[in-house]
């Protein structure tokens, strides 16, 4: 791993530190269950545009029973959101 590639690493697992697992950003699970509350999304499939780490996708599939694409432009981040869904048993409902 290089100079680059170890910076990026830290760098993530810095904000996950601060934000919680799989999240970048503010906001997390709460984020999400305010913009989805009361809209029927179960069985639908949802684009995920700037998916980071795929938190909000995680919770978009466990929390209301959507199936999720996401896509990001850093390929690291979709790395990382693949073998976490992969880890969490997700990988037929979560695709990045």
């Amino acid at each position: 791993m290089d100079h680059q590639d170890e910076y990026y690493d830290n760098l993530i697992t810095m904000l996950e530190l601060i934000w919680g697992e799989g999240y970048m950003t503010p906001g997390g699970s709460d984020n999400v269950e305010k913009m989805f509350n009361g809209i029927e999304t179960a069985g639908k499939r949802i684009l995920d545009i700037g998916c980071g780490l795929g938190g909000q996708a995680f919770e978009m599939v466990n929390t209301f029973g959507a199936d999720v694409v996401g896509i990001d432009l850093e390929a690291p981040l979709i790395k990382r959101a693949t073998e976490a869904a992969t880890k969490m048993g997700l990988q037929d409902r979560c695709k990045f």
